[in-house]
């Protein structure tokens, strides 16, 4: 009886059978069962394979080469208890048999996407059960542990799920912060926020979620020392000043601040 294979592509890349870590040693390994795994609902065709492998590049004959390492997928799914039969052929395609559940990517997508319908729900103006709303964010963005994709070949599926994925993060942040103000939170916000821009340095709307939740906690002076940063950035990185947003949100009582609808 085979084990269930569990994909994790945000952050390094983590593979598991029935549980078991299952070591995936080079980066052509890596990379097959990753775009495999993020496209398990389709055959992945031989000439994709060869591009984001950049098998061409490096090889006299490219498709040779990938046989040769669909082959080494094949020896490392049965050395690891799961089925070779996983990996399933169609004419010069190839597919991954694995749940879309059992990718940690495809979780999060389906979390976030869930919550962004439950927040936008019958609430024109706010959000929509934002306690709720806030958990299934939180158990969502809880799937990261990294980069994602990072340590896989860097070819254009790969580079553009990546960046999509980083999108998608940044939105569910966002609509997690809406949430936390709308349910009278803004410490944890104070404390997330930051890193949140670390990541995203010109998100205006993480800027002006992080300011309004240090003014809501009494701490103005730090508010203005958030504005100034983010006006520095902004001026340095794209020459122009922030937004109407934040230009404003040091002169609005807090209390007066309406938390906005999801973008």
């Amino acid at each position: 009886m085979s084990g269930r294979l569990e994909v994790g592509v945000l952050g390094p890349l983590r593979a598991t059978v029935g549980g078991a870590e299952a070591p995936l040693a080079g980066t052509k390994l890596r990379s097959m069962v990753a775009l495999l795994a993020l496209d398990s609902e389709r055959f992945l065709r031989r000439d994709e394979l060869i591009e984001e492998l950049g098998l061409a590049d490096t090889t006299k004959d490219a498709v040779n080469a990938l046989h040769a390492h669909v082959a080494r997928l094949r020896r490392w799914l049965h050395e690891n208890g799961c089925d070779t039969g996983a990996i399933e052929t169609v004419g010069s395609g190839y597919r991954l048999a694995v749940d879309r559940s059992a990718v940690d990517a495809h979780r999060f997508t389906d979390g976030v996407t869930h919550a962004l319908a439950v927040a936008r729900r019958d609430a024109p103006g706010g959000l929509a059960v934002p306690s709720v709303v806030a958990t299934m964010l939180e158990d969502a963005l809880s799937q990261w542990r990294g980069a994602p994709l990072v340590d896989v070949a860097d070819g254009p599926r790969a580079a553009a799920a990546a960046d999509e994925l980083r999108r998608l993060r940044t939105s569910a942040r966002e609509v997690l912060l809406d949430a936390w103000l709308a349910t009278a939170r803004p410490r944890d916000v104070a404390l997330a926020a930051p890193a949140f821009i670390e990541d995203d340095p010109l998100d205006e709307r993480l800027r002006e979620q992080f300011i309004l939740a240090l003014q809501h906690l009494g701490r103005h002076a730090e508010a203005v020392a958030a504005y100034r940063s983010a006006d520095h950035v902004f001026r340095t990185e794209l020459g122009i000043s922030p937004g109407p947003g934040l230009r404003t949100l040091l002169h609005t009582p807090p209390g007066l601040h309406l938390v906005g609808a999801p973008r």
